[in-house]
């Protein structure tokens, strides 16, 4: 500690005369606690102070001191780092974290809070948030490093606004950090973070350079070679994995200094700040960035490649889908920011909790919602990851409303195109084989959100339930590498169902009551397997039956896969099994197949739709019959 207060002195005398606005402190949480990681809370005592240059050019920087996880040298890596940066025009944030006393996750809470909460008053604090990035020393340098590998892109549909913005820096500069929690780490930093005994899997969490991804931001970094506190491995170590990922990184070896280069003063100590100016600048982080000015069109030929076959309505500049599960999968190429554009004035749902519910990821990385709302025209789905891949769908749709009247019903959703910055452009994924699923739980996923034995989900709460990706139909087509689609929803049956959908073989040719789905009589692109689970909403006629299975051979190929698995929860067993028999036997249709599980037991929410547990259980419990007939 004798050591802190020392330096504090020296880089006290040495900013004497420098115009420093009157700082700004502000709390990082609101209320009275904040999370610690673990499900419990602690008092919010974090802190953020804003120092703001006098002519602001727009960046701003996270400054986290060090201090080994058991103090902070706020002065010289705190406030001093504030005024050198606001003789540049760079908005200073100091983060006065909270200290970890082993709970890991505390400090990184806090800073990805602070770089939320930093974007939210991007404003009032006239910092652009897309030239937003962190600073660390020391230990701090491994809390700005774990927050620059260790981010969220927001969620989109907290109660909190702060919480929907992303929690990546958009750069980052690393000072003599700690990088490792392996042999070459800071002894007293680990044992601060993780305590005395930490897991492997701990240690490998928080070692910052196993966590690096090509999505991690350019980074800074600076240590001295003779650094015997935190040996200078460990900015190689991470320089290293930047390299390996193709991330952007400049690593300054300095020839002495130490630990704190020399007392945060001399040579060494000014060649980093220099050499990290002239590194933002060739970043662009020192300029403003030209204005998100670009809107590619829902129609552009891409866009229309990437969204799945068969269930989407494409009218002029816009696409349209009522069909819970519809997805598209888009790369966006030199973009961070993709904004969806949305049409929601025809929606005309009775309550707010019927709207549309989207889900997306960013880089196959968490999951994000947000559930379409009256007058919504924008869904903001990246904001701060470079050239993100984006896979979007349908996630829940109440099933009480019209989805198949006129040419485009007028309860689907509709996109009319994205928002992004000016270079970019968009590719498809490779073309994959086409997987077609029709059935009722086995297309949205009914009641998927609830626990077993809940009971039904109530009407308005409907669209909450579903979740398309967890219906076993789904499931079963990832499992064996096909691009899935479905041509309707839940409460669907061979004679039609929830929306006013008609009978399969009428819904086989028709998108809507006035769009064919059909190119040239066939559908196109041709599936390679189509899965029927249908029969749960009552026994069907026979010769609707066969009616939906002659339509469906006549407009796929000969080979298609047509497989007809008996209804999962038992009704109409008998009905459908003899109506698919009939049709072999009259068709001698040898790529039909009538598949029985035999009983199967799987957790419902009300003894017929499948809880996510149960269509995990019907799913498991298919992969053997259908190795068979797929594979």
């Amino acid at each position: 500690m004798q050591i802190y207060l020392q330096r504090t002195a020296l880089v006290v005398f040495s900013l004497a005369g420098l115009s420093i606005a009157e700082p700004l402190r502000v709390p990082v949480w609101p209320g009275k606690d904040a999370p610690n990681g673990d499900g419990t809370t602690s008092a919010a005592t974090t802190t953020l102070t804003v120092y703001q240059a006098e002519q602001p050019t727009g960046a701003a920087m996270i400054i986290c001191p060090g201090g080994g996880y058991g103090g902070l040298v706020t002065g010289p890596e705190g406030s001093g780092i504030a005024a050198w940066l606001n003789t540049h025009g760079i908005t200073g944030l100091v983060l006065e974290y909270r200290l970890p006393q082993g709970r890991s996750l505390v400090p990184l809470l806090d800073a990805q809070r602070a770089i939320r909460l930093a974007r939210s008053n991007a404003g009032a604090w006239k910092l652009d948030p897309q030239r937003l990035g962190i600073i660390g020393f020391s230990a701090g340098g491994h809390l700005a490093a774990t927050a620059a590998t260790r981010f969220h892109v927001g969620i989109p549909a907290a109660t909190d606004p702060v919480e929907r913005l992303s929690s990546r820096p958009d750069f980052a500069v690393l000072v003599y950090p700690v990088i490792t929690m392996g042999e070459l780490t800071h002894g007293g930093s680990r044992d601060n973070l993780l305590g005395h005994n930490p897991t492997p899997q701990a240690l490998d969490e928080f070692s910052t350079e196993k966590q690096i991804t090509n999505q991690t931001p350019p980074t800074f970094l600076a240590h001295a070679k003779d650094d015997t506190l935190v040996s200078p491995r460990n900015s190689q170590l991470f320089a290293d994995a930047l390299k390996a990922h193709h991330v952007p990184v400049e690593f300054l070896e300095l020839p002495t200094g130490g630990h704190g280069l020399n007392g945060y003063q001399g040579p060494s100590w000014d060649a980093w700040q220099a050499a990290s100016l002239k590194w933002l600048a060739t970043q662009g982080m020192l300029t403003a960035k030209a204005a998100t000015a670009k809107v590619i069109s829902a129609t552009d030929p891409q866009v229309l490649a990437g969204l799945s076959p068969l269930n989407w309505i494409h009218t002029a500049g816009a696409v349209h889908s009522p069909v819970c599960g519809a997805a598209f999968k888009l790369a966006f190429l030199d973009t961070k920011r993709v904004v969806l554009n949305v049409d929601t004035a025809r929606l005309n749902y009775p309550a707010p909790a019927r709207f549309p519910i989207l889900a997306w990821t960013v880089n196959n990385g968490p999951q994000q919602t947000h559930q379409l709302a009256a007058g919504d025209t924008e869904v903001t789905l990246s904001d701060s990851i470079a050239n993100p891949v984006i896979d979007f769908y349908l996630k829940g749709l109440s099933p009480f409303e019209d989805r198949f009247h006129g040419d485009v019903p007028a309860n689907a959703a509709s996109l009319t195109g994205f928002s992004v910055d000016p270079k970019c452009r968009i590719t498809a994924p490779p073309a994959a084989p086409i997987w077609l699923n029709l059935g009722d739980s086995i297309l949205s996923g009914d009641a998927a959100a609830y626990a077993a034995n809940q009971g039904r989900p109530p009407d308005d709460l409907w669209a909450a339930s579903d979740d398309a990706r967890a219906s076993y139909g789904y499931l079963l087509a990832s499992h064996y590498g096909y691009r899935e689609t479905r041509l309707a929803f839940g409460g669907y049956a061979w004679s039609g169902g929830g929306g006013n959908n008609p009978q399969v073989a009428e819904l086989v040719d028709q998108l809507t009551s006035t769009t064919s789905r059909l190119t040239a009589g066939k559908l196109t692109p041709c599936p390679k397997v189509v899965l029927i689970n249908l029969g749960e909403n009552g026994a069907p006629k026979a010769e609707t039956v066969i009616a939906a299975l002659t339509k469906l051979r006549l407009r796929t190929s000969p080979t298609t896969r047509v497989i007809v698995m008996i209804p999962v929860s038992g009704k109409a067993r008998a009905e459908v099994s003899a109506a698919v028999q009939t049709y072999l036997q009259s068709s001698k249709d040898a790529h039909t197949h009538l598949l029985d599980l035999g009983p199967t037991k799987f957790a419902t929410a009300d003894g017929a739709h499948p809880t996510a547990a149960g269509h995990q259980a019907i799913y498991q419990a298919a992969l053997s019959h259908l190795d068979k007939l797929v594979k």
